[in-house]
């Protein structure tokens, strides 16, 4: 009788810390909250206030069977916006990913292809560039321009933007990287929360739960 009741409680303890598990995994889930692959065209984005924009598809220049982003002319100030706003929460981090190709020319300065990813609030005119080829408006200086794709990822928390908590996407071909229009390409645009201090729980539980099935 005693073996059978340790047996029950054993189970209904090990019960407990799945349902805990699953609990917690939900809580620690990373929410997409945009996305953008560049396979249904451009009517998501928009110029600046609301105006014309240098954006265009085209084919991937090192596959043909893939849609990406590049630039019919160099702009400066923000060129592309996405349409609407991205709703971000101030207690909240996120993780920006994308891939970038920067095909640098003779005329290219530095290998600096002019790729510029940042937010701007509501109102387009305030923004903030965060990653790009380059380091103008206080960008990092962080894309890399050597004739192939490269996948990044950025976290970052709306402090960090300091344009609000409503922002949009923001890409160009900077004017002044010394590049040409076209010379860069983006794909595979997403933003995601980033899962919090759940994922420490997830993990401590997992152990305790392997810790009580060795005994």
């Amino acid at each position: 009788m005693k073996t059978n009741a340790r047996k029950n409680n054993s189970n209904s303890r090990i019960m407990l810390g799945a349902l805990a598990l699953a609990s917690v995994a939900c809580a620690s889930h990373a929410d997409i909250v945009y996305s953008e692959d560049f396979e249904s065209g451009l009517s998501l984005w928009t110029g600046k206030q609301g105006g014309a924009h240098s954006g265009l598809i085209v084919s991937d220049p090192l596959n043909d069977f893939n849609n990406v982003l590049s630039f019919s002319g160099l702009v400066g100030g923000g060129d592309m916006f996405s349409q609407d706003l991205i709703e971000l929460g101030a207690d909240q981090s996120y993780r920006i990913s994308f891939d970038y190709l920067g095909l640098p020319t003779r005329l290219t300065r530095d290998n600096d292809s002019g790729g510029y990813v940042g937010f701007s609030g509501s109102n387009t005119s305030s923004h903030s560039w965060l990653w790009a080829t380059g380091s103008a408006s206080g960008a990092s200086d962080v894309l890399v321009d050597d004739g192939q794709w490269h996948s990044y990822q950025f976290d970052f928390t709306t402090a960090n933007l300091g344009v609000g908590d409503s922002v949009r996407l923001m890409l160009e071909d900077f004017s002044g990287s010394g590049g040409v229009s076209g010379d860069a390409f983006f794909d595979n645009l997403e933003i995601a929360t980033v899962p919090g201090p759940a994922t420490a729980v997830l993990l401590g539980v997992g152990g305790a739960l392997a810790i009580r099935r060795r005994r």
